[in-house]
């Protein structure tokens, strides 16, 4: 004991080893812990798994699909580059990400950001180019019991929904008639540029016009983008019946619910709840007049900074398990093991120190004077 002093270097050297021992053990007796709506979360994405499944039973039945190099999830929700209906070129690894039936967790949490309730109304305008991310914000919409009025284009980018026979909206369709999602679509139009499939030829427009008529949708059709634009607003005005909007959700690049690429870029990916309308470029779109009524939007768009956010993986093979993941769990150090480690290490210092102490008052060190002989 007579040894024992705080200034010894070995006695120094235990205290830190010590101290990275309770580290090494705290940090390995984490435990997990379920996130804020764990239960919402984990049924919209069993739903959007279980309505995912039923589109490529629909489309694809028993046989194999073919593409499986595109698909190597065999999702059946991957369509092909280009068609008669494909308005641009579309990004193939972020639509293999949205595959992923957790992103239906990640947007119940941007929607209970926007602080939300049951009951409440939103407005949603989706394209065909991500089937795969409509059906999990549907899913995320019908779990947590809102009333959405639904407004699409058909057309899509490449890797989309592009098949003409089998567009976003007979998915929907499928979806309402199989009572998986049950939200349905109030109106449509073909999408593209200008909102009117201009670049389409005329075989694509006929195709997506022979889609809205064969799922019974309105078909929103004028001369310009401008009055595309205004049929939306009315047909969302309509279904609120004097209600108030409590939220935006645009999904994808329609042309008339951004207003421009421009917009879209501008308008950060997520929930926003404070745009400033002079960061909108144009000043047109359902999107910029949201901004203008103050109404919280959702901007599913350019998500690669959200699946950072919410560790999404990118293009993932295999599929992630359905409830995996940072927005189902997080880890939380073990209170008991943190506290037991700290005092343990602060009792022991203690009692290094106050042995130290308790030498020198005893006067048992001996301090040697180098110029005595």
């Amino acid at each position: 004991m007579d040894k024992i002093s705080i200034r010894s270097t070995l006695i120094l050297l235990i205290l830190a080893v010590l101290s990275v021992a309770c580290f090494v053990i705290v940090e390995m007796t984490k435990v997990d812990k379920e996130q804020d709506w764990y239960n919402e979360k984990l049924h919209a994405a069993q739903l959007a798994e279980k309505a995912n499944a039923h589109i490529k039973l629909i489309h694809y039945g028993d046989a194999e699909i073919l593409d499986n190099i595109n698909d190597p999830n065999e999702t059946g929700l991957i369509g092909e580059e280009f068609t008669s209906i494909t308005t641009g070129e579309g990004s193939l690894p972020i639509k293999l990400s949205t595959t992923n039936p957790n992103f239906a967790a990640m947007v119940v949490q941007l929607i209970k950001d926007a602080e939300l309730e049951k009951g409440d109304n939103v407005a949603v305008c989706m394209t065909g180019s991500f089937p795969a991310l409509n059906i999990a914000t549907l899913a995320a919409i019908q779990t947590l019991a809102l009333n959405p009025v639904i407004i699409c284009s058909v057309t899509s980018s490449g890797w989309g929904a592009t098949n003409p026979e089998f567009t976003w909206l007979d998915m929907l369709s499928e979806l309402n008639k199989a009572n998986l999602i049950t939200a349905k679509a109030v109106a449509a139009s073909i999408g593209g540029n200008q909102d009117i499939g201009m670049a389409l030829s005329n075989e694509g427009r006929q195709k997506v016009v022979d889609a809205i008529a064969r799922n019974n949708v309105k078909f929103i059709n004028n001369d310009s983008l401008k009055l595309n634009i205004k049929e939306r607003l009315n047909y969302i005005n309509n279904f609120t019946k004097g209600k108030q909007i409590k939220l935006f959700i645009n999904i994808g690049g329609g042309t008339a619910s951004i207003g421009s690429d421009a917009n879209g870029n501008a308008v950060p990916s997520g929930l926003n709840e404070d745009i400033k309308l002079k960061d909108i470029p144009d000043k047109q779109g359902v999107l910029f007049e949201m901004a203008k009524s103050r109404i919280p939007i959702i901007h599913l768009l350019n998500l690669e900074s959200l699946m950072k956010m919410y560790d999404l993986p990118r293009n993932p093979v295999p599929l992630p398990e359905v409830g995996s993941g940072k927005l189902f769990m997080h880890k939380k150090y073990n209170l008991p093991v943190v506290i037991i480690s700290t005092l343990s290490l602060i009792s022991l210092i203690i009692a290094v120190a106050y042995q130290d102490k308790k030498r020198h008052e005893l006067g048992t060190e001996i301090v040697k004077d180098d110029l005595q002989v």
